[in-house]
C-alpha cells in the first residue's frame, strides 16, 4: 500500500520520538517506530520498554497501514529529503520512502512483535505545560546520572495543597523549584526517570500545537502517563524512598552575597576558559564590595578577575565547581543573584533576590 503524507507532518513528531528508541537494545524491534494508520488517524509509536512516546494526528488518507520503521533512519531520511510530501509504500519486509528525485528502501519489522505498554489506572490532574516546563528547566539539571543509587537518577514531584514542587539532586548540589497548580487532589509523590523528563522538555518545547497549553498528569504507584493533545508520554517510575531534601537546606546562613546576574555569569565565563573535564574549579574570594574569582589547572595556568559586589558578611574564600554555578545561574530570572553562607565548608545557598524564590538551590564547596 502507498500513502502520500506531507512531510512536515512526519518530521517533527520523529524529530521527537526517535530518541527513545534503542538500536542497542536486545530486542531489535526497539529500534523501531510503530506506524499506523487507520479511520485517517496517523499513530507513530517509540519505546525501550521504560520510556514510550506516542504521537497521533489526523490526516487526509483512507486504508490501514501497521508496520515498523527504524527509527534512527526513518527521521533522518525525513530531515534529507527535498520534497513537500514524502511517499510510504510499504511491501511484506521493507518500506520504500520517496521524496523528490530520492528514494530509499529499508527493512521493516512486523507491528505484531511491537510491545505496547498498559500502565493501568491513574489519577489524572492537569497542569499548565508552560508552568511544568519551567518546573523542569529549573530543576532537571541537577538530576544524578548513572549513579548507584537510583533514585537520584530522577526528578522528584510532590504536591503541598495547590503547589507543586519539582526537587533534584546529585549529591553535591540540589535544586528545588514549585509552582502554583489547581486542584491536586489526584497527585502523589513520585520519581520521574531521567528519560522521561527529557522527553517530555523536548515535546512541551517543540508542540505549538498544544492549543490549551495544559498537559494531563496520570500517576499510579508505578507508572506516569502524560498527554498533550498529539502526544502522549508514558513512563516507569523510579522505585525507591528520595531523600528529605529540606535536611539540605541550613538553618543558619548569616553570609549575605548580592552580585549582578550577568556580571557574574561572564566572569565565570571567563574563568572556564582554563578549566578542563578533570578541573572546573573556581575560588571566591569574598570581600564588602568585590569578589575575586581565582582558578588554576593542572598545567599551571591561573585566571583571576573581579566583579563588584555586595557583602555582608565576614571575609571568606570559597571553592566552587564553575560549571554548577553557572547551570544555576542560567536559571535565575531576576538581574541580581543571591548567595547565602554559613561557613567555606557549609553549602551555598543560590536563589534570585526576591524576598520569598520560588527556586532555591544548594551548591557544596569543593576543594580548590
Amino acid at each position: 500500500m502507498i500513502i502520500n503524507i506531507p512531510t512536515e507532518t512526519l518530521v517533527g513528531p520523529m524529530k521527537n520520538i526517535a530518541s527513545v528508541s534503542d538500536p542497542k537494545q536486545t530486542l531489535p524491534i526497539l529500534g523501531n517506530t510503530l506506524i499506523q494508520l487507520k479511520d485517517r488517524v496517523l499513530t507513530l509509536l517509540s519505546s525501550d520498554l521504560e520510556v514510550e512516546v506516542c504521537y497521533s494526528c489526523d490526516v487526509d488518507y483512507d486504508g490501514e497501514i501497521s508496520s515498523t520503521i527504524p527509527s534512527r533512519k526513518f527521521a533522518d531520511i525525513l530531515k534529507s529529503l527535498d520534497a513537500d510530501v514524502t511517499s510510504l509504500e510499504f511491501e511484506d519486509n521493507s518500506v520504500i520512502i520517496k521524496g523528490g528525485k530520492s528514494r530509499f528502501k529499508v527493512a521493516t519489522l512486523p507491528a505484531s512483535d511491537f510491545p505496547i505498554s498498559d500502565p493501568g489506572e491513574t489519577e489524572d490532574i492537569k497542569i499548565d505545560a508552560e508552568k511544568l516546563t519551567d518546573l523542569m528547566n529549573k530543576t532537571s539539571f541537577s538530576m544524578g546520572y548513572q549513579d548507584a543509587r537510583h533514585f537520584l537518577n530522577g526528578l522528584y514531584l510532590e504536591c503541598n495543597e495547590n503547589t507543586l514542587v519539582a526537587v533534584a539532586t546529585d549529591g553535591h548540589r540540589l535544586a528545588l523549584s514549585e509552582t502554583q497548580v489547581g486542584d491536586l487532589a489526584g497527585m502523589t509523590t513520585c520519581i520521574i526517570p531521567r528519560k522521561c523528563i527529557s522527553e517530555l522538555k523536548r515535546i512541551l518545547t517543540t508542540d505549538n500545537v498544544n492549543k490549551e497549553n495544559l498537559i494531563t498528569i496520570g500517576i499510579n504507584s508505578k507508572n506516569l502517563i502524560a498527554k498533550t493533545n498529539r502526544y502522549v508520554v508514558k513512563s516507569k517510575l523510579i522505585e525507591g524512598k528520595y531523600p528529605d531534601y529540606r535536611k539540605v537546606f541550613p538553618d543558619d546562613l548569616p553570609n549575605t552575597l548580592k552580585l549582578n546576574k550577568s556580571s557574574f555569569k561572564s566572569a565565570l565565563h571567563r574563568m572556564s576558559i582554563l578549566s578542563s573535564e578533570q578541573y572546573k574549579g573556581v575560588k571566591l574570594s569574598l570581600g564588602t564590595s568585590s569578589l575575586d574569582l581565582t582558578t588554576t589547572n593542572p598545567l599551571q595556568e591561573k585566571g583571576e578577575d573581579n566583579i563588584d559586589c555586595t557583602y555582608d558578611g565576614e571575609p571568606m574564600e570559597v571553592g566552587f565547581n564553575l560549571a554548577y554555578l553557572l547551570e544555576v545561574i542560567d536559571v535565575i530570572d531576576t538581574e541580581t543573584v543571591q548567595l547565602r553562607f554559613g561557613s567555606q565548608d557549609t553549602g551555598c545557598l543560590v536563589t534570585s533576590d526576591e524576598s520569598t524564590p520560588k527556586s532555591k538551590y544548594i551548591i557544596m564547596p569543593m576543594r580548590v
